[in-house]
């Protein structure tokens, strides 16, 4: 019997985040945790994606491109415990307790330019934590 375990990726933003360019996997991680717990913590913070994780192939596309800077967190379903009948609220609680309780696996920050937008993601990548 072959294990799949689906990949659910939460998009919130980070404008107001200095990023840390340079820094790697839990250098990055320690840098960025308290930002994204406080953001994932907070009612007002706005979900602009969850679903499954998608690939980064929008460089130099500006149509699926959008400015700015965001968080992407990884995780297995099996470890987050929501799906997509799930309100924002439980999809933010569940990856703040993965980002609260576990490092992840790696930790990058994408660039992707088009010709007029820029868009900086710092990726959390959680693999199974249980």
């Amino acid at each position: 019997m072959e294990l799949h375990f689906n990949e659910f990726a939460l998009t919130i933003s980070a404008s107001t985040l200095e990023v840390p360019y340079g820094s790697l996997d839990e250098l990055l991680f320690l840098q960025v945790r308290q930002d994204v717990l406080n953001k994932l913590n907070d009612p007002s913070t706005e979900v602009v994606h969850f679903g499954y994780a998608p690939d980064n192939t929008a460089d130099a596309q500006d149509e699926l491109l959008t400015t700015g800077i965001f968080y992407r967190i990884i995780g297995y379903e099996k470890n987050l415990g929501v799906n997509f009948d799930s309100s924002h609220e439980e999809i933010k609680k569940a990856f703040a307790y993965l980002v609260e309780n576990y490092k992840p696996f790696w930790s990058t920050i994408i660039v992707e330019e088009g010709a007029t937008k820029k868009e900086v993601t710092i990726e959390l990548l959680y693999q199974d934590v249980f």
